[in-house]
């Protein structure tokens, strides 16, 4: 006849009904017989009394390190050419996560990606389009098919994400159900992520490895060479700092 072991006999103490006489009955037999040919284990000194009186102590969760700082505060401040104080903290912790989350870390995707970001967004001041967005309303292939996606789902973050197809895209990636609140959710929250997701999609990782001039950069970001001076001057901001 096979015999129950202790880890056995737990999962009889799991799966107890409180509302089923019967189990009650023969725990209580059970117990009878254990204690009447060992009363040793009715002492408060017993080794299971012990364990079953001292209190659980869940185990210690490790604190996740802080993302790696791939650009201070004080450098950002230097491209966008503004005073450092005019920059938070949570957006220079944003930057950095997003640089470590698409792989933007050495020096040539750096600058770029840094160049490009700052024209896009005028020194960090645009973190959404300007335009109304209804130009985009009934864009099938952006994926606005319903009312006010134009506006909804406008330019968001310092390279513009746009259209409701890329916002959601890009809410699957981040695991954000909430950045389908659209443009002001993603402006506020991921202004860098969300051009970080483009610039990994669009392999423009590859590109900078290649040591392009920033007009092969320029090409792929705007699809021609808008604002190519002030893109330069950005990068050449970049190449004193990074």
């Amino acid at each position: 006849m096979p015999q129950f072991t202790p880890e056995k006999f737990l999962d009889f103490v799991h799966n107890r009904r409180s509302d089923n006489p019967n189990q009650e009955a023969a725990f209580l037999d059970f117990a009878k017989q254990v204690f009447a040919k060992q009363p040793e284990l009715l002492t408060d000194e017993a080794t299971w009394v012990r364990k079953y009186r001292t209190p659980y102590t869940p185990p210690t969760q490790p604190v996740a390190p802080p993302p790696k700082q791939y650009v201070s505060k004080e450098t950002l401040a230097y491209v966008w050419q503004c005073s450092p104080t005019l920059i938070t903290d949570s957006e220079v912790s944003e930057l950095n996560k997003c640089l470590g989350e698409f792989g933007i870390t050495t020096p040539s995707r750096l600058r770029h990606f840094l160049s490009q970001t700052a024209h896009e967004s005028g020194g960090g001041r645009w973190k959404k389009e300007l335009a109304s967005g209804w130009d985009y309303e009934g864009r099938r292939d952006l994926g606005n098919t319903q009312p006010g996606d134009g506006p909804r789902f406008k330019g968001a973050g310092y390279i513009q994400l746009t259209g409701r197809a890329n916002y959601q895209d890009f809410a699957n990636f981040i695991k954000d159900p909430q950045v389908m609140q659209g443009v002001n959710y993603v402006a506020d929250n991921y202004p860098f992520s969300s051009a970080g997701f483009w610039w990994f999609n669009n392999g423009m990782n590859a590109l900078c490895d290649k040591n392009p001039s920033v007009e092969q950069v320029t090409r792929r970001v705007n699809g021609g060479y808008n604002g190519l001076e002030d893109r330069k001057m950005y990068y050449n901001r970049t190449l004193q700092v990074v």
